[in-house]
Formats: C-alpha cells, structure tokens, sequence
C-alpha cells in the first residue's frame, strides 16, 4: 500500500503539452483560453500556484449564472497531491475562498439576497464540485468547479440528505429504479454580460472594494 501511495502523492506534476490547462496556467489575467474562458485570477508560482478561469457557459439561467474554475499551475491530478507542498496548500484556500467571496457579493448584488435567509429562495447558495481518480482514461488536471447553487443545477446530488427524499421510480421494462430529475443544458452566457462579469470577477479578485466601487470603476 505504502508504494502505491507514495507513487499517487510523488507521480510526475509538470506540465503537458497535450494538456488544455497546463496551456491555460501560462495565460495572463483577462486573457481568453481556447474555448473562450477567461482568466481571472492567478496566486502562487509554478510550484505552488493556482489560476481561475470565468467559463462563457453556464447550466444555471445565463441571465444571472456562471462558472469559476480553480485550477493548479502544475499537472496535478488528485486531491492528495496539494499536501505535499505547504505553499500549494495554503493558496489553494487561499483563492478558493477568495472566489466564494466575490461569487457571494455578485449573488447578493444580483438578487438581493440575505446574509440570514428563511427560505432558499433568497439564501446565497453556492456549490462546489471536483473529483479525481487513478483511472487512467480519466486521470487529468485537476480542476474545481465553484457556482451558484440554484435552479435546475440546484438540485440535489447524491450525497445529499434531500437526494434521499426524492421519489423512487420504477421502469415498467427493465424493473430498475431510478429518480427523476430536471434536465441540465449548458448555454452560453450574452457576450455583454459575460465581459461585464470577467471584468467584475477580475476586479473583486484583486480588490477589497464594493460592487459599486467597481460599478463607477467599469462604467
């Protein structure tokens, strides 16, 4: 077990030519990647540091959700490897927390939403989500998903308390049982919102200021 894990943790981390996220960690902040993200924050050095790109899609409404994406400078593929360098770990929170903080004043400015909230409709919900494996087909850089947690891809997910709740269904054909579920499409977010959100997100990453600082700044 002992080998096997030390090669997992210690497995090679540079950087790969083939790689669409090793190519994006080179990318300046407000620069566009291939597919149209842009980049908007980066932390840290080679070793150690972290970027995060602002996604033209969203499975949310494009009219009011969007999608961060945390990524490591190096080739890492699991989660187990960010505690081997102490300085990867510490900006790994670092910006991840920073992103939630500026996802949650865009939320709050967006839909006047409560700090304290008593029904969902107006609580600041955001979701997370990332995975990672040793499965070679699917052994890639890791990348974290961070948005706002409503709508259609609100719903429950597998882990969750309320997915449990949810009404087993039964296929007349084949006996197995399943759940159902409201479909999730991503579309792409209008070009006019989704450059004000880049310069928004680009801003609040790299400033304390308020929205409407940014608001007057922007204009």
């Amino acid at each position: 077990m002992t080998d096997e894990f030390d090669k997992l943790v210690n497995d090679d981390a540079s950087l790969r030519e083939n790689c669409d996220f090793c190519k994006e960690s080179k990318l300046e902040v407000g620069k566009k990647t291939r597919y149209g993200s842009v980049v908007i924050c980066r932390i840290g050095k080679a070793k150690n540091g972290w970027f995060a790109t602002l996604s033209p899609k969203t499975g949310g409404d494009p009219r009011k959700d969007f999608t961060v994406q945390l990524m490591p400078f190096a080739h890492l593929t699991h989660f187990s490897q960010i505690s081997s360098n102490r300085e990867l770990a510490k900006n790994y929170g670092t910006l991840f927390s920073k992103i939630s903080r500026s996802i949650s004043k865009v939320m709050l400015e967006d839909k006047n939403l409560k700090a304290l909230a008593n029904s969902k409709e107006l609580g600041i919900s955001i979701a997370t989500y990332g995975k990672c494996t040793t499965w070679k087909e699917k052994k890639e850089h890791l990348h974290v998903k961070i948005f706002p947690f409503r709508g259609n891809i609100g719903q429950p997910y597998t882990l969750d308390s309320s997915f449990e709740r949810k009404k087993i269904r039964k296929d007349p054909k084949t006996g197995e049982e399943f759940v159902k579920m409201m479909p999730v499409r991503k579309v792409m977010i209008d070009d006019e919102r989704f450059d004000f959100l880049s310069k928004l997100f680009i801003f609040l990453l790299d400033n304390s200021s308020t929205l409407s600082d940014h608001y007057n700044h922007i204009k």
